[in-house]
């Protein structure tokens, strides 16, 4: 009887912590504006090629002052599959990073497309289709609320 619930358990604890990862995930325009977008020109300081997304750091001058700002990217599996690695960037490297700007005012961007600036090369571009599934559904059909026999409606 006891090996039979501390199997049951086990499991359970097992499921529990396999669905924990999924919990995790959330969209990204939880973060970011879509609305809100800016085109940055620096040079790359750091580059955090961990999960769950990659960052580029790189200090950006606006007027007479430095500002470091944190581009957020992919996870390294989805650049990988696009073609990038550890040494697609290096400190030093000049580049024009387009995105979306964080909802806090910090100096955080989305990055949807990233140019080395020396040679114009593109190393990402966002597809159009993943931009527009970034985008607020606009004008959803109304529906009839769906209602019980007594009138009242269906939670």
């Amino acid at each position: 009887m006891s090996r039979t619930v501390f199997r049951w358990l086990a499991g359970g604890v097992g499921v529990l912590l396999a669905a924990i990862p999924l919990l995790a995930h959330h969209n990204i325009s939880g973060k970011f504006d879509p609305a809100r977008t800016r085109t940055l020109n620096g040079v790359v300081t750091r580059l955090d090629w961990a999960n769950p997304h990659v960052h580029i750091l790189m200090d950006v001058v606006e007027g007479n002052a430095v500002t470091n700002w944190a581009v957020e990217l992919e996870s390294t599996i989805d650049l990988e599959r696009s073609g990038w690695n550890l040494n697609t960037l290096k400190p030093g490297d000049a580049v024009t990073v387009q995105g979306m700007l964080a909802r806090d005012g910090s100096p955080q961007i989305w990055g949807n497309s990233v140019v080395l600036t020396a040679s114009n090369r593109r190393v990402l571009e966002v597809s159009a289709a993943a931009k527009a599934a970034l985008l607020p559904v606009a004008n959803l059909p109304a529906r009839a609320t769906p209602r019980w026999a007594d009138g009242k409606p269906r939670l």
